[in-house]
């Protein structure tokens, strides 16, 4: 053999080992190519009739599903809960029975992982039109002027006690606040109301209120014009606070010309900054890290569990079908001392946004105010879905369990440094920010006076 080929054999047999070398890492990493979406089918009619054949399918086809994706299977989680309510599904769908009673227990099954990610897109069915708030570990009731210091303890005499019960049966909650939250969200909705015992086969509803008063209520009918949340993130100076008021954790165009400027203005002395993420339902966390970036912070890293599977890989693009990856949290952070940071957050902040949230927590990266999200600091996410073949439902079920950078474990929420609630987080951002601003002033003179070394 020649020495230019024994060369050529040489660099060929590096490549080969670069390449596999680089296949491997590709393989073992968290990498998406773009997966293939699973389309939501259109809901039947609640009183559509499944036959016992197929309750049967549609049960074992969430069952198959939830085991071969969730990560709750493999991250030593003790299953003595779920046994018994995987055992208690199966008992309820041996006949039968119509979609509004095959959506109840099969949301009553997905509820035994007290994920927020995990659960059937609720049929929300008409909705009752009772004006109310629930804060206090009451459902107070609401009238043209607002909220009423009266609560409600009962819908046509079913009491608040038991349409509270159906709820915790029916919706996943990881901690009080996301109880507070379905609370809120679905207490009106007729399919609930009606699984709790109301008759909602009616054009008129009693509601009892604590005093023993009643109001009779109707059915809720749609007006062309009704309040709703800003569409997109977007920026605006208030006096010489820069805020942004981040509705959705999207990391796009718009996001990044918003990072832009948040950076210009930090470079040019900007050195209060407001976050507003009430009602931020989430998305991608890259977003929450870039506006870090732009202030020359940098967010501690989560750990994370992901759980490989055929239908991950189908929807999110991996390599991968089967087996795990672990990666460990990073509590290292950067923060930036010349910037005072505050993150407005309440219960309807969630999954990545409550991850903006423990960075700012657990990085020391400025101040929450507001009220505890409602998802767990530690927490299963990353959803896929699955669309059950006869009745139609449809479900999300999670693949990645994440732990927060400090590694702790115990906290259920991520308490604000300020708790206040969702409609006065504004007002005490901007007290703090005035405070900010007053001892900045009152530094300056002292060190102008020469009272300062």
């Amino acid at each position: 053999m020649t020495r230019k080929k024994k060369k050529r054999l040489i660099f060929a047999g590096i490549g080969f080992v670069i390449l596999a070398a680089a296949a491997i890492c590709l393989y073992n990493m968290p990498i998406s190519l773009g997966g293939t979406g699973v389309a939501r089918p259109a809901p039947l009619p609640g009183d559509t009739v499944l036959s016992s054949q197929q309750v049967q399918q549609d049960r074992q086809q969430m069952i198959d599903y939830v085991e071969s994706v969730h990560p709750f299977f493999i991250d030593g989680s003790d299953q003595t809960a779920y046994l018994a309510a995987k055992e208690k599904y199966v008992a309820a769908t041996q006949e039968e029975m119509t979609v509004d009673a095959f959506m109840s227990v099969t949301a009553e099954y997905l509820t035994v992982f007290g994920d927020g990610h995990t659960k059937l897109s609720w049929q929300y069915g008409e909705e009752v039109l009772i004006y109310h708030s629930f804060r206090d570990g009451k459902m107070y009731y609401a009238d043209a002027n607002g909220v009423t210091d009266q609560w409600i303890t009962a819908v046509d005499d079913v009491p608040m006690e038991q349409i509270y019960a159906s709820m915790d049966s029916l919706f996943p909650a990881e901690n009080e606040m996301a109880s507070a939250k379905n609370y809120n969200n679905y207490f009106t909705s007729s399919n609930l109301l009606k699984m709790a015992g109301v008759d909602v086969d009616k054009d008129m509803f009693t509601a009892t209120l604590s005093d023993g008063s009643t109001r009779e209520c109707g059915w809720y009918v749609p007006v062309d014009e009704e309040y709703s949340l800003p569409e997109e993130n977007h920026w605006y100076m208030d006096g010489d606070v820069f805020v942004v008021e981040f509705v959705e954790c999207v990391d796009d165009d718009n996001l990044k010309a918003i990072a832009r400027e948040l950076k210009q203005a930090v470079e040019n002395g900007c050195t209060k900054v407001i976050i507003d993420a009430r009602g931020n339902g989430g998305g991608s966390s890259n977003a929450c890290e870039r506006l870090l970036n732009a202030m020359g912070m940098k967010a501690p890293s989560y750990g994370m569990l992901i759980r490989y599977s055929p239908a991950a890989k189908a929807q999110r693009g991996y390599l991968r079908s089967s087996g795990t990856l672990t990666m460990k949290p990073d509590p290292a952070a950067r923060q930036n001392e010349k910037v005072n940071l505050v993150v407005l957050c309440d219960r309807y902040t969630y999954s990545s946004a409550t991850m903006l949230c423990v960075y700012v927590r657990d990085g020391g990266l400025g101040t929450l105010i507001g009220e505890a999200s409602s998802n767990m600091p530690n927490h299963y996410g990353d959803i896929t879905f699955v669309a059950l073949e006869n009745s139609h439902l449809y479900a999300s079920v999670s693949h990645k369990r994440f732990l927060r950078p400090s590694g702790e474990t115990e906290s259920r929420m991520v308490v604000p440094d300020i708790e206040t609630s969702s409609e006065n987080a504004w007002q005490a951002a901007s007290f703090i920010t005035s405070l900010i601003s007053l001892a900045s002033t009152v530094i300056w003179s002292l060190s102008n006076a020469g009272l300062l070394k």
